[in-house]
């Protein structure tokens, strides 16, 4: 089944119907994540004005008057004026008002698509603050500048202030807004994403009281992730006994805490341990290196809203970029994807494939718990197929960088791992 749908609906408007709200019917069947309408009609004596809305099967969930010609409504964005929130089966109504109507009546023509979930690549960032706590933004700032970047969603995360999220509770036209905090004690910071207030108590400083808040976050329906663990200022003192979701391996530019933490990732992949590693800017105001996006975040969700992306965080179909529009890199073994696992088919050889976008001159390594099993120099964006044994826990790829500049090599991109079936299950990432 296609993910959008196109319907075309023609209601004409006799005189006799001016200063009503005739309505016209449509049906909404599945999993529906947006519907968008947009509507045109003749105007002969220049006055004419139709007003429209839009009603679901149980209220009006927004009106434009004759404003706008077009809008939308989705799970977690709308356009201004209309309400963001789950999009139920059943009787929706294009919602019209007959101001002024010609003696000979009009028809209206109103165009909908009806977008049903589907899985793609959204790309964000997890981590930023602003003057909810020691940031120089303002809410709207931040989000002005993460559209600016063509970024699907963010995350508000003040240190241990949840005053941010209440800022932020009318729906975006384009941005998901993803409530949260960071947890900021001297022993370290840890954000808790996707509830408005899950943080009681920051003062955590031994590792039983550590695990007692990140388990009320998480039971509260938060995702809780561990950050920058290996920051010299402000590492991760707390033990990784405690209950996690992820970890952020990559904050800010790619800089030596950052290499430190995916080498402790990927020890911990080696041993069989499943932990997604995400990545955040950790932005606090503007600066030459330190931006919204940079890192990105890029999650394959099954639709735009916060719940969707959250879910895919904790599967682990993330991959970290050195910024929105640079190097990404995509695997997959059949038609298991990052952060799947690979069914096992008895087979000792499979076809891995490595599609890299937005990248020439990069390097691009294939790891393995074996160690590195490819490598090879960027000349042209593509898919490139390698024969890999399937006796492996997992495949996950990185890319870097030589920047003459400064004289260094950095991470420009990094996966989350495929694992291969015979590893251990994914379970609470402890120790």
């Amino acid at each position: 089944m296609p993910h959008a749908e196109t319907i075309v609906l023609r209601r004409f408007i006799d005189k006799t119907e001016e200063k009503t709200y005739p309505e016209v019917p449509f049906a909404v069947e599945g999993d529906v994540e947006r519907i968008e309408v947009r509507y045109a009609y003749e105007r002969p004596d220049g006055r004419t004005v139709i007003d429209i809305g839009l009603r679901s099967p149980e209220r009006i969930v927004g009106w434009s008057g004759g404003a706008r010609a077009s809008f939308f409504v989705g799970l977690d964005t709308a356009t201004p004026g209309y309400l963001a929130g789950p999009i139920p089966s059943g009787q929706w109504r294009v919602l019209l008002g007959a101001y002024r109507v010609p003696d000979d009546g009009c028809e209206v023509e109103m165009e909908l698509t009806i977008v049903r979930e589907h899985p793609r690549w959204l790309k964000g960032d997890l981590h930023m603050h602003g003057v909810h706590s020691d940031g120089a933004y303002e809410v709207a700032d931040a989000i002005r500048s993460c559209k600016d970047k063509g970024l699907d969603f963010v995350a508000f995360t003040d240190h241990n202030n949840a005053s941010q999220n209440r800022a932020t509770l009318a729906a975006d036209d384009r941005l998901v807004l993803i409530p949260g905090v960071e947890l900021t004690s001297y022993k370290g910071h840890a954000n808790l994403l996707g509830r408005l207030d899950a943080l009681d108590d920051f003062r955590v400083l031994t590792p039983d009281r550590a695990a007692e808040a990140l388990r009320r976050a998480q039971e509260s329906g938060a995702l809780v992730s561990l950050n920058h663990p290996f920051c010299p200022d402000c590492p991760w003192e707390l033990g990784f006994v405690v209950p996690y979701d992820a970890i952020e391996v990559w904050n800010g530019p790619w800089r030596p805490l950052n290499e430190t933490a995916v080498r402790w990732w990927h020890e911990q992949l080696v041993t069989g341990r499943r932990i997604v590693a995400i990545g955040g800017s950790d932005t606090h105001a503007p600066h030459p290196l330190v931006a919204h996006g940079m890192p990105t975040t890029h999650v394959r969700a099954e639709a735009a809203s916060k719940a969707a992306i959250l879910d895919a965080v904790r599967a682990g179909r993330v991959v970290l970029s050195f910024a929105p529009d640079e190097t990404f890199v995509d695997l997959a073994i059949g038609e298991a994807g990052i952060g799947d696992t690979r069914s096992d088919d008895g087979q000792t050889e499979t076809a891995l494939s490595v599609t890299v976008t937005g990248a020439a001159g990069d390097t691009v390594r294939v790891w393995s718990d074996r160690g590195l099993e490819r490598e090879w120099t960027v000349e042209r964006e593509g898919e490139f197929v390698f024969r890999v044994p399937t006796d492996r826990l997992f495949y996950r790829a990185e890319a870097y960088r030589y920047l003459p500049e400064w004289e260094r090599e950095i991470l420009s991109c990094l996966t989350n791992p495929i694992y291969m079936q015979g590893g251990n299950d994914r379970g609470e990432s402890t120790d």
